[in-house]
């Protein structure tokens, strides 16, 4: 997240973080880099200035739980029922900055890696983005 500094100050931008600590997952970190690279992306890209970011990392029982939410324009649940398919564009007034294959991409990776994501969102409000993957226990995957 820290790569994107200057997109958020450059919009005033409030970033909040809780990270829950000794969390492990055994993956391919370069896949998952982007993930993370699209999420925190998009959720610069579609925050209004003075907006806020969230990002999280908890536990929920088998799963390693990373949530990505922004106070940005939100998604209609028609949008969101196909923002994971190629090409898809469900805000063209910010089309020149991406070619629709972001998240797409992630949730290729997602299911690559085995894990899941999500969104849930609200038009005029913003949008969580979950991400789900297997956490090692007790030092094993």
């Amino acid at each position: 997240m820290l790569s994107f500094e200057g997109a958020w100050e450059e919009k005033n931008l409030e970033i909040e973080t809780s990270v829950e600590e000794e969390v492990f997952v055994d993956t391919d970190g370069q896949l998952l880099s982007l993930v993370w690279n699209n999420l925190f992306s998009n959720a610069i890209k579609f925050t209004e200035d003075n907006g806020k970011i969230t990002l999280s990392l908890t536990t929920e029982g088998e799963n390693a739980v990373v949530r990505v939410s922004d106070t940005g324009c939100g998604i209609s649940p028609e949008v969101g029922q196909h923002i994971f398919e190629k090409f898809y564009q469900g805000d063209t007034s910010h089309a020149t900055q991406g070619n629709g294959l972001g998240l797409a991409l992630v949730k290729r990776v997602m299911d690559i890696v085995g894990g899941d994501i999500s969104v849930s969102s609200q038009v005029g409000k913003g949008s969580t983005f979950t991400v789900k993957i297997r956490r090692k226990q007790n030092g094993e995957a």
